[in-house]
């Protein structure tokens, strides 16, 4: 993906514009394009998400200090509950 970079003015518009879908125009009116204003994930129909997002410092720490498993390791758990099921 390409990444445009905008000054703050620019940014504080595009965001002011609203959610959805921003169409950008040139001085004259002329589409140059279409800007996306991402907001909160949003989960897929019939599933609900409760409490917090987690902030960018719980995932890092997550990330360090969370048990983790090899490729082997995890096809091995599965051939195991495969075996388990009937």
């Amino acid at each position: 993906m390409n990444a445009v970079v905008v000054d703050a003015a620019t940014r504080d518009k595009l965001l002011a514009a609203g959610t959805g879908v921003v169409a950008v125009q040139d001085e004259s009116g002329k589409l140059i394009g279409r800007f996306v204003v991402e907001g909160p994930p949003t989960p897929p129909a019939g599933y609900v998400i409760e409490g917090e997002w987690p902030s960018d410092e719980e995932i890092d720490r997550r990330l360090r200090e969370d048990k983790r498993y090899s490729v082997a390791e995890v096809e091995a758990f599965l051939k195991g509950l495969r075996r388990a099921t009937p």
